[in-house]
C-alpha cells in the first residue's frame, strides 16, 4: 500500500528513527475501486539500542549443567553472573481458578521485583507476560518487572494450544529499550532444552524472601541459583544471528 509508505517514510524523517504504529482503515467503498481513510491512532519511536557483541554458543557444556535453550525470536546478547531464577511454573498457573489469585501471582512478581532490585535474576513464567487477559500470562506491567535481567516467557503448549508470547507489543517495546533481554521459550519444540527437573527439583526461597507471601509458593518459585548448585552461576547466551540461546550452569564469575 503506497500510502503507507508514505505515512511511515514521513514519520520517520520526523522523528528522525524508525516508529512503531498502529492504525484503522476505514472502508469507504469497495466498487469500482477501494476508497479508504487511513486512521493514525497512535505511534511511537522504534529503540536505537544495539546489542553488540559476538556471541557464540559453548559446544563444551555438559547436559547436566544446561537448564535451557531457545530457537525462535532471539534477541542478541550476553547475561551473567545470574544468581536467583524466578519461576512460574506454566501448569501450576494454569490450574489456578480464582482470577483473584492469579492476579496476587502478578503482585508477588512486583514485589519481588523490589526485593531483588539489587540482585542478578530473571523471571521465567508461562505464555504472555503483560497481558491484560490473565488466561494467557502473568499480568504485570514494566513497573513490576524492570529489575530483571531476562523475562522468559515460556509458550508451553497445553491440550494442543501454544500461547501467543508478547514480541510486538507496547509492553515488549519497553522491555527492549530499557534493556530487559526479552526470550520466548518452545519446551515442546523438537530440539529445545528444558530442563524442568532442576526446576522442580531445587528448593523454593520464596518464604524467605517473603514470608508473607509463602502461600503462593505452590506456584512462584525463587532458586537461588548459588546454593542449588553448588555456588555456581547462571549464564544466558543468546545469539540472534543464529536464533539460538542457551542458559546453563557455569562457575565462571563474570560481568556483563
Amino acid at each position: 500500500m503506497p500510502e503507507m509508505k508514505l505515512l511511515l517514510k514521513t514519520l520517520e524523517r520526523y522523528y528522525q528513527i524508525p516508529v512503531d504504529v498502529e492504525f484503522a482503515v476505514d472502508i469507504l467503498t469497495d466498487h469500482p475501486k477501494p476508497e479508504y481513510t487511513i486512521h493514525l491512532l497512535q505511534c511511537r519511536p522504534l529503540s536505537s539500542q544495539e546489542w553488540a557483541g559476538e556471541y557464540e554458543m559453548p559446544a563444551d557444556v555438559p547436559d547436566a549443567d544446561k537448564l535451557f535453550s531457545a530457537n525462535k525470536l532471539v534477541p542478541h546478547g550476553l547475561v551473567t553472573n545470574i544468581n536467583y531464577i524466578v519461576y512460574v511454573d506454566p501448569e501450576d498457573y494454569g490450574r489456578i481458578s480464582e482470577r483473584s489469585a492469579k492476579l496476587e501471582i502478578g503482585r508477588v512478581i512486583s514485589r519481588l521485583n523490589k526485593r531483588l532490585e539489587n540482585e542478578r535474576f530473571i523471571l521465567m513464567g508461562p505464555g504472555r507476560w503483560g497481558s491484560s487477559n490473565i488466561d494467557l500470562g502473568v499480568k504485570v506491567t514494566y513497573a513490576d518487572i524492570y529489575n530483571t535481567r531476562v523475562l522468559v516467557e515460556i509458550a508451553m503448549g497445553i491440550d494442543g494450544e501454544t500461547p501467543e508470547v508478547s514480541y510486538g507489543t507496547h509492553f515488549f517495546q519497553d522491555l527492549v529499550e530499557s534493556r530487559i533481554y526479552p526470550l520466548p521459550l518452545y519446551p515442546n519444540e523438537e530440539g529445545v532444552i528444558f530442563n524442568q527437573a532442576f526446576l522442580d527439583g531445587v528448593p523454593n526461597v520464596l518464604s524467605e524472601l517473603l514470608p508473607d507471601d509463602a502461600p503462593c509458593a505452590d506456584c512462584v518459585k525463587v532458586i537461588d541459583v548459588g546454593a542449588a548448585s553448588g555456588k555456581r552461576f547462571l549464564e544466558i547466551v543468546m545469539n540472534g544471528e543464529q536464533d539460538q540461546a542457551l542458559a546453563y550452569l557455569t562457575t565462571t564469575s563474570r560481568i556483563t
